[in-house]
């Protein structure tokens, strides 16, 4: 195969891979050494890896891999074009040459499927200490030949080499001849190395798409495992993630002499027919143990796993996502199992009762496949005949796809042990836990916050910025507390206490940039002070049984914002001395040495970048500020203001009547604007602009908030 083969290739793939929605991912890269002869082995899931993965070594990471495909596929265009590109059929009677011939010169890499066939159910078991899979006939051992070539391959250099130092140009010229060796080829003086290479894909999912309705234009079949692959396959290519990862490499030369010096431990023949007889089995198992262990767990994975061990149970969907969260949680702190970013990222907003696309489109999947069943109103139960139902091995990928996904896992004996325990915890204790570990999770990052942002001479008492839980597992209500712009959580302090001294629980968050240092707010978007909101909501939505949002001044913005995300699953909303527009928001609030600015948007003109301002509580809020910051402050105005009409929930909002910061009429608008039935102002005799920590009329406004959520 001539390197412009592989150019070919890359022209066909390149039409393809502007299709590709998908993106390629890698792991274990450091394992990869152009220097060695290298023998891939890998799991077989789909008929397009056979030409997919070459084309993927050679374009992103400048591997030259030929591969072993299914005799099956060697048909039509498609053969010609794999021919071309120097993949070879298993029905090649001079495979095994071929591949030593590279792998003795070190020309190409090779890729191999121990598997034999594509394992669509991806049903792989243990028995005896030897892996067996399963084919459309049933279970199978694995395939040993990959083993053998490569121990094959260092028997056969070792040969070579001695031939070359004995001047034997006889045996030369035989093997030069049963190789494909040019007499000018260099033999590799590096040891052939074996790197497992495990394939994940996610999510797998059926349906008609573009690449299918091309497809089936041209190939015209009615049976159902050609229509099931066009279906998968294209869908793997258009929607899916497709990720690599490549194992430690196994030193083959390594492996062969270790097997010698065991066989002549045992008193055992340790000539090279015993060598590769002994090893074969343990090598391949070895190696396909590697492939098997290292499949990327994603978050479908953990549903399908979740749905496993529910059995007949009932749950609604908020225990599921709960239970979801905690063992992702586990599987983290576990560190065994590779797992996918949707599962150590942000996936506390599985509980913030907003949209949540992963969830939402296995949830769907488990509905159309009927592995679930409504039983009434929120309640389901899974469907377990169905769920156990494997179909036929050409159609489960179709038809029971959580299945596949169950079976892939069957061998992760320590995931299936934290899922077991985590599934058969009381639904109340694994919401408290979600609980605790959102919030743990909220501590962390402000504590990381804040000593990236340390400064010895400025920054403030931890406890002023650190985002802070009231708690009692009796209280059956909550209050997501935020504090307002430059300020920190130790300005809604006196406010959380008394609501939790009246029996109400409270979760009082940070804003993302705030009690640390101003430069920590300079780069922080409204969107990152929004999910700051979301954790504390996401927490205390877990222990709560009815959950009012409250907030002062931007807090209170934040607040009516996240009611318009999460209809129907709020019980109120409290804004305090909130401004909808920047109009309302006094200059001197932000700049009181520029006189002559008569607006807040005349700032947007000005050159420069950083702002100071006196607070009414230096001791808690930023003096210093940056122009970036009061963009993102402009920006959560505008989207609150626009969807001020889609709060419809119980409100309560509260304004000081001589607020120096924001114009009372603030309070009129929003009044006006939202759509609430039950909607009241509670306007304060004051000229402070943090009513919270004036002791003249906070003690009224507590009062008064406690008094609208008793009746609400």
């Amino acid at each position: 195969m001539q390197d412009q083969l592989y150019d070919v290739s890359q022209y066909v793939f390149s039409l393809l891979e502007k299709t590709m929605s998908n993106h390629i991912t890698f792991s274990g890269e450091e394992n990869l050494d152009e220097n060695f002869p290298t023998l891939f082995v890998a799991n077989h899931f789909t008929r397009i890896e056979t030409f997919l993965i070459p084309y993927v070594l050679y374009k992103k990471l400048g591997f030259k891999a030929r591969s072993l495909a299914d005799s099956s596929i060697f048909t039509g265009v498609l053969g010609e074009y794999l021919s071309a590109v120097g993949t070879v059929s298993t029905n090649d009677e001079k495979r095994n040459e071929k591949i030593l011939g590279d792998l003795i010169t070190g020309r190409y890499n090779w890729i191999i499927y121990p598997e034999g066939f594509m394992i669509k159910s991806k049903k792989v078991l243990l028995s005896e200490d030897t892996f067996m899979v399963e084919s459309a006939e049933g279970l199978y051992p694995l395939f040993t030949g990959s083993a053998v070539i490569a121990l094959q391959s260092e028997i056969e250099k070792t040969k070579y080499i001695q031939a070359k130092n004995n001047c034997d140009a006889q045996v030369i010229r035989e093997m030069n001849e049963l190789y494909y060796i040019e007499g000018t080829e260099e033999i590799s003086y590096h040891n052939t190395q074996i790197i497992p290479l495990n394939i994940s894909y996610t999510p797998i999912r059926g349906g008609e798409n573009s690449i299918s309705d091309y497809v089936h234009k041209y190939v015209k079949s009615d049976s159902e495992q050609t229509k099931e692959e066009i279906e998968i396959e294209s869908n793997l290519l258009l929607n899916s993630q497709l990720h690599i990862h490549f194992s430690k490499p196994i030193d083959v030369k390594d492996y062969l002499l270790n097997t010698k010096k065991e066989l002549q431990r045992q008193n055992k023949d340790f000539d090279n027919t015993a060598v590769l007889e002994y090893a074969r089995i343990p090598l391949t198992n070895l190696m396909m143990n590697e492939v098997y262990k290292n499949i990327l767990i994603s978050f479908d994975h953990v549903y399908a796993l979740c749905l496993e061990y529910f059995e007949n149970k009932e749950f609604i969907l908020k225990e599921l996502k709960a239970r979801i969260y905690l063992i992702s949680r586990e599987l983290k702190s576990l560190g065994t199992y590779r797992l996918d970013d949707a599962l150590t990222a942000s996936l506390y907003k599985l509980m913030n009762d907003e949209t949540y696309e992963l969830f939402d489109d296995v949830f769907t999947l488990s509905l159309e496949q009927n592995i679930l069943k409504l039983v009434k109103d929120d309640i389901y139960t899974v469907n377990v005949e169905n769920y156990k139902n494997e179909h036929s091995f050409y159609t489960i990928r179709l038809k029971n796809t959580l299945r596949v996904l169950v079976n892939e896992t069957v061998i992760l004996h320590e995931l299936h042990n934290i899922i077991k325990t985590v599934m058969n915890r009381d639904s109340k204790a694994v919401y408290r836990d979600v609980f605790y570990v959102i919030y743990r999770r909220d501590l962390k990052e402000f504590k990381h916050d804040y000593n990236k942002f340390y400064s010895v001479f400025s920054t403030k008492e931890k406890e002023i910025g650190s985002p802070f839980i009231l708690y009692d597992e009796n209280n059956s209500t909550s209050c997501v507390i935020s504090h307002g712009y430059k300020s920190a959580p130790r300005e809604i302090e006196p406010l959380a206490k008394y609501l939790f001294d009246n029996g109400v629980n409270v979760y009082a968050i940070r804003l993302k940039g705030h009690g640390t240092m101003p430069e920590d707010l300079r780069d922080r978007t409204h969107q990152d002070w929004y999910d700051s909101f979301d954790v504390g909501y996401s927490a205390i939505a877990a222990v709560s049984e009815k959950i009012y949002l409250c907030g002062f001044s931007t807090g209170g913005l934040i607040a009516m914002l996240k009611a318009t995300n999460v209809k129907d699953n709020i019980d109120g909303v409290i804004c305090i001395n909130s401004a909808i527009s920047l109009q309302d928001i006094r200059v001197k609030y932000i700049v009181p040495t520029i006189n002559i600015l008569n607006n807040f948007l005349s700032l947007f003109n000005a050159d420069m970048d950083t702002y100071e301002s006196e607070a009414e509580h230096p001791e808690i809020n930023y003096k210093m500020h940056y122009l970036t910051s009061l963009g993102e402050l402009k920006s959560l105005v505008d989207i609150v203001n626009n969807k001020l009409s889609l709060i419809t929930e119980p409100t309560l909002i509260i304004q000081a009547d001589n607020d120096p910061v924001v114009n009372p009429k603030s309070a009129d608008i929003i009044y006006d604007k939202i759509a609430s039935k039950k909607k009241e102002k509670f306007i304060v005799k004051s000229s402070k602009h943090v009513i919270t920590l004036d002791e003249k009329v906070n003690k009224s406004v507590f009062e008064k908030i406690v008094k609208f959520i008793k009746s609400t």
